[in-house]
């Protein structure tokens, strides 16, 4: 229908003239779309086998009409990733998976919920345009594989559910960043169900009875070596720090009862991934109560990062809880004093964001754990800081802390920032219209 006046025929003069196009000149919007849609259709089929890792994706670029095709690995993807896996809450033992992504064996091989977790990630962290513009297709890959990702065989029953974990938290960090704030608590609530189900929650517990395994994770053989035994402790521990930091932004109920003997953590504290093999937890060692010991200042040896990591976001969830808890009791008091305690100590060990011998990725963690200390003394003295120049003075210091801790870092650094800094910073901040200003 088309009367081939130029430059614009009439048919689309009186529709839409940019759509206008000649079979000698560029693709109209509709060809483009076309092609786009039959790239993606192509990419699908071809994320059907996630767990080849050196699969490629033929990939055409959505603004030409060229039938060039330009190869590129999906490896790619995990090269993105890889380097900020340890801040996206990647708890795996990082050179047994990078081993694993090359393996022949079926048995070694990543599951394909974390391999296509991983690759949505690197997708949304590469600066190449094709790459990013796959995370759709992998998010859809994802969620799929992660929804059946565990396995009915006993053997691997232990290592589908630590994969199927890892990728519910880069599912949670990756729909939180993206504001989807129900969907990623949705994610950490799996994850949950599946580290208290599978019983990582009474690993090394004192009491030999404290967990009899529940329908479906009862026959979940003993860990193999340190270092499935530190995946299982880690995978927990990543998990309560999500809960624990979202719990406390939302306002909502935790998924973690700690006071519920079925829920309570009896396992250690955490060490850093990579750590297991060098200095595995002896065999003897037990654990018992281990968030209500610390949460009274009882001494631990949780040092290191993750650990000092989970104990702010613990704070952070208590101080948050307590402040829509306000009674004059003695009760209320002694928590009051006890969480102060516990911030304080934490503030003492934790290494200055100044210190040029840290690694990168180990300065963008600190940052989160130092703001969330803050943040908890914030929450915890904003209680009585109307009425107590004390708390008042203290909320002022601690907020004036997380200008500086800001100020001393170089956020270009920062490919990725964990979404809850926006949410805690926002959250902990004081009323300015009643105390001085920051700036």
């Amino acid at each position: 229908r088309c009367d081939g006046k130029r430059p614009v025929c009439g048919l689309c003069s009186a529709t839409l003239p940019s759509a206008c196009r000649y079979s000698d000149g560029s693709a109209s919007i509709d060809q483009l779309l076309q092609e786009e849609i039959a790239i993606l259709e192509t990419r699908l089929q071809q994320l059907e086998s996630p767990s080849d890792p050196s699969r490629t994706l033929a990939l055409r670029a959505a603004s030409s009409s060229s039938s060039v095709h330009r190869p590129l690995s999906v490896s790619n993807v995990l090269r993105s990733f890889l380097p900020y896996s340890f801040e996206f809450g990647f708890f795996l033992e990082y050179s047994r998976f990078s081993s694993s992504l090359s393996s022949s064996s079926s048995q070694e091989k990543p599951f394909p919920s974390i391999l296509s977790a991983c690759q949505l990630i690197g997708a949304y962290l590469s600066p190449v345009n094709e790459l990013s513009a796959l995370q759709s297709a992998f998010l859809s890959q994802a969620l799929y594989d992660t929804s059946s990702g565990l396995s009915r065989n006993p053997a691997h029953l232990a290592r589908s559910i630590l994969h199927c974990v890892q990728a519910e938290i880069l599912l949670a960090q990756y729909f939180f960043i993206n504001g989807r704030t129900l969907e990623g608590k949705y994610r950490v609530s799996n994850a949950v169900s599946m580290v208290l189900g599978g019983g990582f929650h009474k690993i090394r517990s004192v009491d030999p009875y404290a967990f009899q395994g529940r329908a479906g994770t009862q026959s979940i053989l003993p860990p193999i070596g340190p270092e499935e035994e530190g995946e299982r402790v880690n995978a927990l521990w990543q998990v309560l720090i999500l809960n624990a930091c979202w719990t406390a932004a939302e306002g909502s109920p935790s998924n973690i009862a700690y006071e519920v003997p079925e829920s309570r953590i009896d396992t250690p504290w955490p060490l850093d991934s990579g750590s297991y093999s060098q200095s595995s937890f002896p065999e003897n060692i037990r654990s018992s109560r281990t968030i209500q010991n610390f949460l009274t200042n009882y001494p631990d040896n949780g040092i290191s990062l993750l650990a000092v990591h989970a104990k702010a976001a613990i704070l952070f969830e208590r101080t948050s809880l307590l402040q829509h808890q306000y009674r004059p009791t003695t009760r209320f008091q002694q928590t009051f004093n006890n969480l102060d305690k516990a911030i304080n100590n934490i503030a003492t060990i934790l290494p200055s964001l100044t210190d040029h011998n840290l690694p990168r990725n180990t300065i963008r963690r600190l940052l989160i754990v130092h703001t969330l200390c803050r943040v908890a003394s914030i929450l915890l003295h904003g209680i009585f800081e109307q009425q107590d120049p004390a708390s008042q003075a203290q909320v002022i210091i601690a907020a004036d802390s997380v200008v500086m801790l800001l100020r001393s870092v170089n956020l270009n650094d920062f490919p990725f920032i964990d979404p809850i800094m926006g949410v805690s910073t926002i959250s902990g901040f004081p009323d300015f219209s009643t105390t001085d200003t920051l700036f």
